[in-house]
């Protein structure tokens, strides 16, 4: 897999934390990098059924062999569904005004963060048929984080680790990135795109905190995560649990697990749990609440891994003003409305008597995805945005079969042409 620089997917509907899965199984968690700004809104559903009990971590027991993909997985954490942490009886929730706290907390990280350095240590374990832990690799990263806000009110996110964004740096081949971006669920930009429903008044950390489910809903895109197999992109909806701080609205802690197995691509079962606190830079005197400990379980096929993070040594940097809000200077953006999966060739030209050559990119978009190239220098398309005269994009579907909801810069044209041979990426 080539180091392509920052993880940067600019889409159309708003980018996302993706996960990668190369040809070997290779599992990349990778950051969301560019969201917009959507409209917000405020569900309230009624659960029932759900029984009280202290979420503990499971210790590792015998499972039962994957065969199939909804196997009773002992080995990772319960069902967040099924499991309810002890609740404060009788206390009433006022869920609009927890959400939006969380949410303007999440609006303040945002602004305030800019850029953060800090010590990541990363523990990895294959786990065996009776869910004991095995093959133990450690690392040790010097860790980069850069949140920046855009023009439209959403953030862009980039993440290096000893400078770089290279995969080949982790065990296993799996890259686990993003984990800085979690709770920006509740960012005004991401919060509606999930139902949130007030469970109660629990704790965390002897402290009183506001037990927030939250859901994909189904009416919208899933744009915080997204697994993806070559250019296939499959879009990852989550349901989960946060813990909220019932005085300053911090998120203190967020579990997330899948709606439902994604068969497409073997993957039978994923946990995360991330803890977050309150960090004191000491060079700029200030206060920001960051992920210190994370745990992610996962099972595609048969093969099941756990990892761990903990970050410390943080640092805060300046970003200068004006490197703070910079929008992609365009993307190439199809859409395919068909029932198969369709190959193309796009191919971009610039201006005559400029250092940036042609790029042609091959891809394959699948039946009723969309599929973004971004242009810029270091991006997909790695022509400056007023560099850009023309585009062809040759593909093998039928006329009519792919749409075109691109973002070009000005004077710049691109063409469709349909029905040509282009052989499928794998």
């Amino acid at each position: 897999m080539r180091d392509t620089g920052p993880v940067r997917k600019f889409l159309s509907l708003g980018s996302r934390l993706a996960a990668i899965l190369g040809a070997t199984a290779v599992l990349l968690l990778a950051s969301s990098t560019t969201v917009v700004a959507a409209p917000q809104t405020l569900r309230e559903d009624a659960r029932a059924g759900v029984s009280a009990g202290e979420i503990a971590k499971p210790r590792p027991t015998k499972a039962t062999s994957a065969k199939n993909l909804n196997p009773p997985l002992r080995w990772i954490p319960p069902d967040i569904d099924k499991s309810m942490p002890a609740l404060d009886p009788g206390v009433a929730c006022p869920l609009p005004q927890v959400v939006a706290g969380a949410g303007q907390r999440m609006k303040e990280l945002v602004e305030n963060l800019q850029k953060f350095d800090a010590t990541e240590d990363l523990e990895h374990f294959n786990l065996d048929a009776s869910g004991s832990l095995s093959r133990q690799e450690a690392r040790k990263f010097d860790y980069v984080a850069i949140i920046n806000p855009t023009l439209h009110g959403g953030f862009q996110v980039e993440e290096y680790r000893n400078g770089s964004v290279a995969m080949s740096q982790f065990p296993a081949k799996i890259a686990t990135m993003g984990l800085v971006a979690m709770a920006l669920i509740f960012h005004p930009a991401l919060a509606s795109d999930f139902n949130f429903t007030c469970e109660g008044l629990g704790h965390w950390a002897n402290r009183p905190a506001w037990l927030v489910h939250f859901a994909q809903r189904t009416d919208r895109p899933s744009r915080i995560r997204a697994y993806v197999i070559g250019d296939r992109h499959y879009p990852l909806p989550l349901r989960g649990r946060a813990w909220i701080d019932a005085d300053t609205h911090q998120v203190r802690r967020l579990e997330s697990e899948l709606m439902k197995p994604l068969p497409e691509i073997k993957l039978a079962a994923e946990y995360m749990a991330i803890d977050y606190d309150s960090v004191q830079f000491r060079t700029h005197g200030q206060q920001l609440w960051l992920p210190l400990n994370a745990e992610v379980y996962w099972q595609r096929g048969k093969q099941r891994f756990y990892r761990r993070h903990s970050f410390s040594n943080f640092k805060l940097f300046e970003v200068d003003s004006s490197q703070q809000i910079q929008e992609p200077q365009g993307s190439y953006c199809f859409k395919n409305t068909s029932d198969r999966d369709i190959a193309g060739i796009l191919s971009v030209s610039s201006a005559t008597g400029v250092s940036e050559k042609a790029v042609s990119i091959r891809l394959t978009i699948p039946a009723g995805k969309s599929v973004c190239k971004v242009i810029g220098p270091g991006k997909d398309v790695n022509i400056r945005g007023d560099q850009v005269t023309s585009a062809i994009f040759l593909h093998n579907g039928l006329a009519g079969s792919i749409t075109d909801d691109s973002v070009l810069p000005n004077a710049s044209t691109l063409e469709l042409i349909p029905e040509s041979s282009v052989a499928v990426v794998p």
